[in-house]
């Protein structure tokens, strides 16, 4: 398989991980807002921290596509200009693995009164998440640009 053809097999598999992500994300979202002020029930918490913990699972494939499958090296070979860019974004998936994790545990333990400030995290959470995978995503359309464009 020519370089090209990885790039472009790594390309798809990425997206459709970002889809599965945005799903997920989606369903989070959904869970959160159920955590309100007030809630006296913990089951809204321990099915988020269900989600949470799927959701990492997922994550930890996804970013092995992305760090060890070679995806952000085909990236960095098409846009060598964007090395600090890739690095940090390659930076932030170990920490927002900790974020999942502690939020995780805060949900599976967590009492019903802490609902509401698990909430307002998390969805501030989630919507840095969602800007990182939009981040990933214009780098990876721009490398798909820059790699179809050296085919010619």
């Amino acid at each position: 398989m020519s370089g090209s053809q990885t790039f472009q097999r790594l390309t798809e598999e990425t997206i459709e991980a970002h889809h599965q992500i945005h799903f997920y994300l989606d369903q989070m979202a959904q869970t959160l807002k159920g955590l309100r002020e007030g809630l006296s029930d913990v089951e809204p918490m321990r099915r988020l921290a269900a989600q949470l913990q799927g959701f990492t699972e997922r994550l930890v494939e996804h970013h092995q596509t992305e760090e060890r499958d070679g995806l952000f090296h085909a990236i960095l070979e098409a846009l060598p200009s964007r090395r600090v860019e890739i690095d940090r974004l390659r930076h932030q998936h170990g920490k927002m693995l900790e974020i999942l994790e502690m939020a995780r545990i805060h949900a599976q333990r967590g009492e019903s009164a802490e609902a509401d400030g698990l909430r307002v995290d998390l969805e501030e959470f989630l919507e840095r998440f969602r800007q990182h995978e939009r981040d990933e995503e214009d780098l990876l359309r721009l490398a798909l640009e820059r790699d179809k464009a050296t085919q010619k």
